[in-house]
């Protein structure tokens, strides 16, 4: 999944600029694949469609009670567990780049509003839905943080640093950075899977279509 946003922490490839936009994790973006102008179809033809959408759901081939939107929030929640870990972070990363007053109490300042916002949040995340707002107010303050970076030349130097250090695994931000990847890539399977469920309805609608249009010709 690509981010919409590229920031230097990496925090949520699931970040989005607005509490009313679709959220590039949980709103579904599948279309379907399978559309057929069924009536104006030779009977033949349907039926070689219809052996090709079972051929199909064969190869998907997931169970019916797979509850994907709970298993989504699931991964989405792990993710968070180690994303949540910045707040942590913010104190390793002030002792490794010995940074000024000015930029400890910047940090130091959104260290406690990431404390409140999981605080007061988190516990209160049982859906999908809460978690697209936790994430717009998480992702908010993240943001924030990030541009309170670009106004000195001493912030950017800051910000310039962490920037480079992101793939270095042996700093903190990098250390932090790499387990964010590795929980995001447990996110991105389980999209994967239930998008691939939304195609076996797709498929299943299509191909009810199809059978009642055969039935009409018989």
């Amino acid at each position: 999944m690509k981010s919409l946003l590229t920031i230097i922490f990496l925090i949520s490839t699931s970040l989005y600029a607005a509490n009313d936009e679709p959220h590039p994790v949980i709103d579904s973006n599948y279309i379907s694949k399978y559309s057929y102008n069924i009536k104006d179809m030779r009977t033949k033809n349907l039926k070689e469609a219809r052996q090709v959408l079972k051929n199909r759901l064969k190869e998907l081939n997931y169970e019916n009670d797979i509850d994907f939107d709970a298993k989504l929030l699931e991964s989405l929640l792990q993710y968070d567990d180690i994303r949540i870990q910045i707040v942590d972070v913010i104190d390793k990363i002030i002792i490794e780049y010995n940074v000024s007053n000015d930029i400890k109490k910047t940090l130091l300042s959104f260290q406690d509003t990431f404390k409140h916002i999981i605080k007061a949040n988190r516990p209160l995340v049982n859906t999908l839905r809460d978690y697209k707002a936790y994430d717009f107010r998480l992702g908010s303050a993240y943001l924030a943080m990030m541009s309170s970076f670009h106004d000195t030349d001493e912030r950017k130097l800051f910000y310039t640093r962490l920037v480079e250090d992101k793939t270095n695994t042996k700093t903190e931000i990098g250390a932090y950075n790499k387990k964010l990847r590795d929980a995001q890539e447990n996110v991105n399977l389980v999209k994967s899977e239930r998008e691939n469920f939304e195609e076996i309805i797709d498929i299943k609608n299509t191909l009810k279509k199809i059978e009642n249009e055969i039935k009409k010709r018989d």
